[in-house]
């Protein structure tokens, strides 16, 4: 097998020696568009359910169905995305989802927002996709981590400026404002990634070993790592596309508060998940899930099984934390699965997973919950089924520990 270094050795405009800074600040900035379309549907239900006459119940299906488009897109351009100029790919999947995003404000009820959000799913996989294979072909493997560390600090940038923003935004002119924000955040990077990102071709023609989804997926180990990480993402989505409705019509939040909710939120995950990683390294993943996982459960049980007895700022910020440090611990494990060979190749399809995991539970949440007098119905229906697969989730990670030890031995 090729070793990873004489692989990086034949990136594109890339002789081995310095990480290109310039690619890799685009690449952060088209999963920061990416992140900022998928994240900002969500707080904003309340709000469209109000200006579209759409109930609160459906706004699951918003994200779920964004997502899953977002994942069959990825798996259809799996085979195929590494045929292009990455350049090329990185435009064309850019303005596809500036141009869908700019439509979303042309809707007029559920359906035709729902289309629009599918249409944007479907530009943004392949925009996910396409960043991270910048990053690696612009880095080499002793500074792959600070870039991984960049490109993927958009998610949380997302959250923490991103969603509130976009929340204050749609208070002071309108539902649509964010939609017109994102798009045109996105025609700008796609200028910057026009004018900056160099021709990356050097993949072409070169005669590799073609990636077999089909060989991956019987491998036990993986179907091990994508149930530890898809179980955790889940879980959570059962209630984060739910959570800004909740909050308001559930336990009485103003909608003038929630953005602090989210800054709140958004910036103590960051600090969490650093925390997690530093801790992870000393104790063991497997004691960071269930210590999360107790968290977890608590936090569900107090805030969305009855009358809280914590403040709902707390409550908000502990489940945000605590989820985030639990998921970045599954993938931080899952990072030892495949060989550098296929990490690529392993790396996409578990982003597939992790479209099809949030995708699903986000529509699931949307088909258990009900509309009760301007209150969300079976919410507590929904928290108990988290905390149930909160307690499933570690047997896998469990196992996945094992195998990753007997092939390592």
């Amino acid at each position: 097998m090729m070793s990873e270094r004489n692989t990086v050795g034949k990136t594109p405009h890339f002789n081995g020696a310095v990480m290109d800074v310039s690619s890799v600040w685009l690449a952060a900035f088209i999963q920061l568009v990416s992140a900022l379309d998928f994240m900002m549907i969500m707080p904003l239900g309340p709000d469209l359910s109000r200006a579209l006459d759409i109930s609160p119940t459906y706004i699951g299906y918003l994200g779920g169905g964004y997502a899953l488009a977002a994942s069959l897109s990825s798996l259809l351009c799996a085979r195929y995305i590494d045929r292009f100029d990455r350049k090329k790919v990185a435009l064309l999947s850019l303005l596809g989802v500036t141009l869908s995003t700019w439509t979303c404000t042309l809707a007029w009820n559920m359906e035709s927002l729902f289309f629009t959000r599918l249409l944007a799913g479907i530009f943004s996989g392949p925009a996910t996709s396409i960043a991270m294979a910048i990053v690696v072909d612009a880095t080499p493997v002793p500074q792959r981590g600070r870039a991984m560390a960049i490109v993927m600090g958009a998610f949380s940038l997302s959250a923490i400026a991103g969603v509130p923003l976009g929340l204050e935004l749609a208070m002071l002119k309108g539902w649509s404002a964010p939609f017109y924000v994102v798009g045109g955040l996105g025609l700008c990077v796609s200028v910057m990634v026009s004018i900056r990102l160099p021709n990356m071709t050097a993949h072409l023609g070169q005669h590799q070993k073609v990636f077999s989804i089909t060989a991956m997926l019987k491998r036990a180990v993986v179907w091990h790592a994508f149930m530890a990480i898809g179980l955790a993402i889940f879980s959570t989505f059962l209630i984060v596309p739910n959570m800004a409705a909740y909050f308001q019509f559930n336990l009485g939040v103003p909608r003038s508060d929630m953005s602090q909710y989210y800054v709140m939120g958004g910036v103590l995950s960051v600090i969490a998940m650093q925390l997690g990683g530093y801790l992870m390294d000393r104790v063991g993943a497997m004691r960071i899930t269930l210590w999360a996982g107790g968290l977890i459960i608590a936090i569900v049980w107090d805030g969305f099984l009855g009358s809280p007895l914590l403040p709902t700022m707390i409550i908000f910020t502990l489940f945000m934390v605590v989820t985030s440090t639990r998921t970045i611990t599954a993938a931080a494990v899952n990072s030892q699965v495949a060989e550098p060979g296929e990490r690529a190749g392993f790396m996409s399809l578990q982003n597939v997973f992790q479209h099809i995991f949030s995708g699903s539970a986000a529509v699931i949440s949307s088909m258990l919950l009900t509309d009760v007098d301007g209150h969300l119905g079976n919410m507590a229906t929904l928290a108990w089924l988290v905390i149930a697969l909160t307690l499933v989730q570690p047997v896998f990670l469990y196992r996945l520990l094992k195998r990753l030890c007997v092939v390592t031995a």
